[in-house]
């Protein structure tokens, strides 16, 4: 941890990376404020509250005194709805409204409701080019799947392929996959009677409240849960919380600690960086992580980062399509074997049911070959591929993953005289084998001189900040050698390799395959070959 707490976004990468699961995204309020001018959760009752013909202070003062701050709203809320009823169904104020309505309002609540979800919809002028420019980095994030207590539309927008459900009832009941989802657990602008917003609902919400935990618990168990946009007081999340953990093992309980993180704007509360903090519910005190930023595209840089073996929307078919086999006598649906070839629409793919290999010569033979092999096979400097299957090689290394070995296959097949048409490879290898991509440390501690620095001098004065810093610092033959020795152990069976040691290794593929290495290249690979060559099948 760097002084002050864990204040870089490598650090933080290192940390998501450590997980062999995406990362569940918890998102609430303050990401509607920042990317809509949403406003909090009492700006809406008092803008409920201006739709009637008393002023938000008049409901507030039927309250008693002594009522518990987190109630107060939605007690609030009921007695606007209250009032609101009498005047949409029976004022000249709301005859337009009342009569081109076409959503049915059965309960007392949902005109309120229609108007707030009506209001919510209109939000979302022009903003600044930072937001925008933030908001557009969320559509790339690598998240398993995404719950929100908001009503607005700016997750699916941002998420196209996921498949929203939105209450209770739609989690309960709709066969959710738990992956490659949104789940609008307070209810959507589209179905304005869905929405959460009275005591009343809130009572209702309560209810169900454990068969809906019951149904999202392997996702906080199973996954990294980002906090977006909330509190660590948030009384939504500490009741949820609260059920959640009342559910739990000590053994959960502990996994449990390490697997939230709250992702915040710097403030008096909220440190810059990543640090430890606790959350206090009824009966149970856990760790959680905070991480304070003042620009949240950095962190959505390294969410769309992390290493994905396929893509959310595929799995989320896949289960899917077997679910309906297992209730099914027949099957008419074609099996597809991966890889995707880049442009190929998921949606075509009904059914997978296994990955596609790839030929390596040797004992290897036909079994998956994983980007971490290859990125081992770089090291080694092995060069009896069946370049037959270059090509298809390098789409799988890159089919969700930014940095893989590019300039190494280049080698192999100048090598053994086939042509490598570089147009017709994936657009990731070809923005890295063209330098659009940019082999760069992520933002964060900087120690003085590092860029002068060989990487072996890097390694003992910093070894901590090594790997992240390994794409800037100098190089010599020694250093080069030195990075392959470093990476060699981090990668043997590592499925999965975090994106900062992809970027490490990407490098060393750029010094000993491309042009990054100022010395004579020849005698470097035959160094490569001799001091870090070793059979492994």
């Amino acid at each position: 941890m760097t002084d002050g707490g864990m204040d870089s976004l490598d650090e933080l990468a290192e940390l998501l990376g450590a997980s062999v699961t995406l990362p569940v995204l918890f998102v609430g309020s303050g990401l509607s404020r920042r990317y809509l001018g949403s406003p909090d959760w009492e700006g809406l009752v008092q803008y409920a509250a201006s739709l009637t013909q008393f002023p938000f202070d008049y409901y507030s003062g039927q309250l008693r005194a002594d009522t518990p701050k987190e109630d107060r709203l939605p007690l609030i809320a009921t007695l606007i709805a209250q009032q609101f009823h009498q005047e949409w169904w029976t004022t000249e104020k709301y005859k337009d409204l009342r009569e081109n309505n076409v959503e049915p309002l059965p309960d007392g609540g949902d005109p309120l409701k229609l108007m707030i979800a009506r209001h919510i919809a209109s939000l979302g002028d022009e903003p600044e080019l930072e937001v925008s420019v933030e908001r557009e980095k969320l559509g790339r994030v690598k998240a398993h799947a995404i719950i929100t207590t908001n009503y607005d539309r700016v997750l699916e927008e941002s998420f196209p392929d996921f498949s929203v459900f939105v209450g209770q009832q739609d989690v309960l009941f709709a066969s959710p996959q738990y992956v490659g989802e949104i789940y609008k657990i307070h209810g959507s602008v589209e179905k304005p009677t869905s929405l959460v917003f009275t005591g009343d609902d809130y009572v209702a919400y309560r209810k169900k409240n454990p068969y809906l935990i019951a149904k999202i618990m392997t996702l906080f168990v199973e996954h990294p849960v980002i906090f977006v946009g909330y509190s660590l007081r948030d009384p939504h999340i500490l009741e949820l919380l609260g059920t959640l953990v009342s559910c739990l093992s000590p053994e959960q309980l502990d996994t449990f600690n390490q697997r939230l993180i709250f992702v915040g704007r710097v403030s008096a509360a909220r440190a810059k960086g990543l640090s430890s903090s606790s959350i206090t519910v009824p009966g149970y005190t856990f760790g959680v992580q905070e991480f304070g930023i003042d620009d949240f595209g950095g962190v959505y840089d390294v969410l769309a980062e992390l290493p994905e073996q396929y893509p959310v929307k595929l799995l989320r078919n896949l289960s899917e399509r077997v679910t309906q086999m297992a209730y099914s006598d027949t099957s008419s649906e074609r099996v597809h074997v991966l890889p995707l070839q880049e442009g190929e629409d998921i949606d075509d793919v009904q059914v997978v049911v296994g990955v596609g290999a790839f030929e390596r010569l040797g004992e290897k033979g036909y079994t998956a070959y994983s980007r971490a092999e290859l990125f081992l096979d770089m090291i080694a400097g092995a060069t009896d591929h069946n370049i037959e299957h270059i090509g298809s090689l390098i789409s799988h290394s890159f089919r969700n993953a930014k940095f893989s070995p590019i300039f190494y296959p280049r080698f192999l097949a100048e090598l053994h005289g086939v042509p490598l048409e570089e147009t017709t490879l994936p657009t990731r290898a070809r923005a890295l084998l063209g330098g659009e991509t940019v082999l760069e440390p992520y933002p964060g501690k900087r120690p003085e001189g590092w860029a002068e620095m060989g990487f072996r001098e890097l390694l003992i004065a910093h070894p901590k900040y090594a790997e992240n810093l390994s794409t800037g610092c100098a190089y010599d033959e020694e250093d080069v050698i030195a990075l392959g020795k470093y990476l060699w152990p981090k990668l043997v069976g590592n499925s999965a390799p975090g994106t900062p040691l992809a970027k490490a290794g990407s490098k060393f593929d750029r010094l000993v395959y491309g042009d990054d290495f100022a010395g004579d290249v020849g005698a470097l690979r035959a160094r490569v070959q001799v001091e870090l060559g070793r059979p492994r099948y």
